[in-house]
């Protein structure tokens, strides 16, 4: 009786995005109940940021947020929930939306595709 071996590939999984990150650098301030830090946003999507950070928070921690958005635009006050963390950032969806950070995105997205 023969025997069939089937053999299976391993996967590189990507992520598949709906919304484009694009690189950006301002300061964030995100406040859980065991932290507060002060860091940097690394990228900006319509759907949440990318923060830089030595002290993540682990994933599914919902947090406050005051984003000093760049271009002038006052401080927004957003709550988000990290979805991913590694040794030096972390990744925040955000839990509700804001004009001010959409209309940061679209001016970011403008400048993005000049270049």
């Amino acid at each position: 009786m023969e025997t069939e071996f089937f053999t299976t590939k391993r996967h590189r999984y990507t992520q598949a995005r709906r919304y484009l990150r694009l690189p950006t650098d301002f300061v964030v301030h995100v406040r859980s109940n065991e932290l507060r830090v002060n860091d940097r946003v690394n990228d900006i999507s319509e759907a949440g940021i990318g923060v830089l950070t030595p002290r993540p928070l682990p994933p599914m921690t919902l947090v406050s947020m005051r984003l000093d958005l760049p271009h002038g635009v006052e401080a927004v006050e957003m709550l988000g929930r990290v979805m991913w963390a590694t040794d030096h950032m972390m990744g925040i969806r955000f839990e509700q939306t804001d004009p001010r950070v959409t209309d940061l995105v679209y001016r970011i997205r403008q400048d993005f595709e000049r270049i």
